[in-house]
Order: structure tokens, then sequence, then C-alpha cells
């Protein structure tokens, strides 16, 4: 369990372990399956295993709590096994459950937090009993995810453009490349990206690359002139402007800063 804010987008991925969202402040939006999801305050979105997903740029100071759990932590014993696939099969946003589900899932979600922050005795104990009482409200009450159920042309369009951004060098995601690559109008995309994931094109591709940059100066030795290179930016001196409004610090003071909390050393070169 960790809070997280907006400041790291990352790309679709997947790992085996379900992951719960609890939107605490401003808005994030995540990809799920290659559809958008906003995530507000007080919202809650399941993930299940195995599931890709992504973080779109949101605004630094959007916060969300993340809760995360392998599944055989509660299916191991063959008595559960039949249920294992429950939180896959869900309505993953929480304006889809019934105020029943919601206070549900709300309630074991405030208890998770509680224990896992004061670590009393027997804190281990009480989450794992609080994530059960998420599997069977997740088998009770929540709704299912129509099996059936057909995704728009311009969800399919968004899908094509997060592949084309993913498999593509940062130093050129153009929004006209883009569109003459997927055959769009320059104009229709624009407006495509903007209404389905909450941000447009330009500033998606900005946060890709200083994420890039993030993890460079934490974790390697590069220069900062190597960094902007790495991380797309077409001058060391727009990479300059560009970290400093983002973060109110140089690149080099956010890397002296980092060292600072994260001695000793670091890796790469």
């Amino acid at each position: 369990m960790a809070e997280r804010n907006g400041a790291q987008p990352c790309l679709y991925h997947w790992h085996d372990e379900i992951e719960i969202l609890c939107g605490l402040e401003r808005e994030t939006v995540v990809g799920v399956l290659e559809r958008p999801y906003r995530l507000k305050e007080g919202d809650i979105l399941i993930i299940g295993p195995r599931q890709n997903h992504c973080l779109f740029p949101s605004e630094r100071e959007a916060k969300r709590l993340v809760l995360s759990f392998h599944p055989s932590l509660l299916f191991s014993k063959s008595a559960f096994a039949v249920d294992g696939a429950c939180f896959s099969r869900i309505r993953r946003h929480s304006s889809q459950w019934s105020r029943e589900g919601r206070e549900a899932v709300e309630k074991s979600i405030a208890v998770i937090e509680r224990e896992y922050r004061q670590r009393k005795p027997g804190w281990r104990e009480g989450v794992y009993a609080q994530l059960m009482l998420l599997a069977v409200a997740a088998i009770r009450l929540l709704p299912l995810e129509t099996p059936e159920k057909r995704y728009s042309s311009q969800d399919d369009s968004l899908k094509r453009v997060l592949s084309y951004l993913s498999e593509h060098d940062l130093s050129s995601l153009m929004l006209k490349d883009c569109a003459e690559a997927l055959g769009f109008n320059e104009t229709y995309l624009s407006g495509l990206f903007k209404r389905q994931t909450g941000t447009t094109f330009h500033q998606y591709v900005l946060k890709l690359r200083l994420n890039q940059a993030e993890q460079l100066l934490e974790n390697t030795n590069l220069s900062i002139s190597a960094v902007s290179v790495q991380s797309g930016f077409s001058s060391v001196k727009t990479f300059h402007r560009v970290f400093h409004e983002q973060y109110g610090v140089t690149p080099g003071q956010y890397r002296d800063q980092i060292r600072a909390v994260l001695q000793p050393g670091v890796i790469g070169t």
C-alpha cells in the first residue's frame, strides 16, 4: 500500500497482482485494457491480475492510494479457487457499482489502510480478513462486466495511438507524424486524445519525457546533457526550462536532492 501522485505516468504494462486505486485528490486518468477511466476524489478502480493498464499524465497534485496484493494470498486453497477470477470479471469503476457494494469496498479499504499504517499486533491477520471481505463483495455485490461488450471505434483508435507511442523513440513523438502514420486527420487525433484521456497529446509526450528524465537522474551518472538527449528533448536549454517549470528545481538540483535521500550510491553509468 502506498500513496502516489501524478508526476509519473507509465505506458501499458501488466503484473500478476490485483491492484486497487482510490482517488484522494484531483483527477488521475487510468487506461485499463485500452479504455480510459477517470479516477476522481472518492472514486475506486479495481484492476485484475494480468490486465494491461497505464497511467496518463495528470497534475502532480493528483493523489491516489494504491493497494496491491497477489491473488494467491486469497485463492491458493482449492476451496476458494473457483472464485479466483472474481476481481477480473467485475465492472472495475466504482461509478458502476451499487451503493451497498461501494460502501462495502470503501469500509474494507479504510480498515486495511488503518491496519497497515498502525501495525498493531495482529495487523497482518486484520489485513487478510479485510481482503477476504473485498473478495466477498466482488463476488456478491459488484456487477459483472458484460462479456460481449464491444468497444467503440474511438477506443480502437486510442489503442492504436498508444501502441504507436510505446513503439517509437521519445525524440520522434510528434502529433503530425503520429497522425500521418495512423491515417488520421491531425485535428481529429488531437481532439480524440483530449476527450479520451483528459490530457493533450503534447502534455502526454512531455510527461513521458520528464518521467524518463527522472529515472535517468535518479539511477544513473549520465551528464545532464546526455539525460536531455535520452529523454527526447530537442535541446538542453529546453530540457532545463521544462524541468524547472514542472518541478521547481533544475535537473541538477533534483538529482542532488534525490541523492541526499537515497544514498548510498546509484546504479548504471
